[in-house]
């Protein structure tokens, strides 16, 4: 369930492992305010951030990374720039300096970005995924989904009434991303291998997975309002857990 609707962050989160949160950020922000930022980035982060061509995916680089560290260093009592990262085979990361920390519970994490939003979200002893997009109504979703989808999940999208089929495949493709990211399959996860709820009306949920037939029932799944234009998504390996959703401040 959704514990409240969009708050903004007044303290230091209370990690729990009964409660799941999302923190939305605002990536419309102007040079002056995002480029300060890279100073809380690591050496091979800020490489990183000058190989973006263009400003706007190194403007949402930036926020998005420098901005973990600012939540994860206050959840760990560390300043920003000691906040590590080491990277699982599929492109994961994860905290590198946890075993020093053994006080807090272990973190686990994931961060998604489009256009004007991003999304940080946190869970402690679960695993945890999220992922927001864009919506365009000119992406070719009923070809997209026929080539991507689980069979059923195509079958369900093209049953619906024809304005809400954009939404519904917005929903099934959050809700697919949020799935493989919590699982930290990177590529090695088809997304044809399970099926999510399609229909934007009804909850969102994993209906099924191929050879797990007792997958679903460990995740809570959760469709998310973040923007008009955007759909997202965020799934938890916990049964039944509460999701808090806070907006980051923009200095």
């Amino acid at each position: 369930m959704i514990f409240s609707t969009w708050q903004p962050i007044h303290h230091r989160l209370e990690l729990s492992p009964d409660i799941a949160h999302v923190i939305r950020l605002n990536l419309n922000l102007a040079h002056e305010q995002w480029s300060p930022l890279i100073g809380l980035l690591s050496d091979e982060e800020r490489a990183r951030a000058t190989r973006f061509r263009f400003d706007e995916p190194r403007r949402q680089f930036v926020i998005c990374r420098a901005t973990l560290r600012q939540l994860l260093g206050t959840l760990y009592g560390v300043v920003p720039e000691a906040v590590s990262f080491h990277y699982g085979s599929c492109g994961k990361p994860e905290l590198l300096f946890q075993e020093l920390t053994s006080s807090v519970p272990q973190i686990e994490f994931n961060v998604s970005h489009s256009g004007t939003i991003g999304l940080i979200a946190i869970a402690t002893g679960a695993s945890i995924g999220v992922d927001v997009e864009q919506m365009s109504p000119d992406v070719k979703f009923l070809q997209l989904a026929e080539r991507f989808f689980a069979p059923t999940e195509a079958t369900e999208l093209k049953s619906l009434q024809p304005e809400k089929q954009l939404n519904g495949f917005y929903r099934g493709w959050t809700c697919k991303e949020a799935y493989i990211k919590a699982k930290g399959d990177g590529l090695s996860l088809s997304l044809s291998s399970f099926c999510v709820a399609i229909d934007p009306d009804q909850p969102a949920s994993l209906c099924h997975v191929d050879d797990q037939p007792d997958e679903p029932t460990e995740w809570t799944t959760e469709s998310l309002k973040v923007s008009e234009n955007h759909a997202a998504a965020v799934m938890v390996r916990r049964r039944d857990c509460p999701i808090a959703l806070w907006d980051w401040p923009v200095n």
